[in-house]
């Protein structure tokens, strides 16, 4: 059973790693600033359009050691 994280941490480790979602129903993973919660609902807000992005899948970065980190919507409150 992993911890789970907030919202706030992941906008903490947004500040300070190279953080990347996947948005369901797309291809690829995006870059990512901040995330939040509205109404239930994990957005994320994204590099490249600077928008709010709904639909998250899951939110993954890599640490220190060089190790990926992923949690997936559900783990994050």
């Amino acid at each position: 059973m992993r911890s789970k994280v907030n919202v706030r941490d992941i906008t903490l480790l947004c500040q300070h790693y190279k953080t990347h979602a996947q948005i369901e129903g797309q291809a690829r993973r995006r870059k990512i600033t901040r995330a939040r919660r509205r109404k239930g609902v994990l957005e994320v807000r994204t590099t490249a359009r600077d928008e709010w992005v709904q639909l998250v899948a899951w939110i993954e970065w890599i640490n220190d050691l060089g190790v990926t980190i992923r949690y997936m919507a559900q783990d994050i409150r």
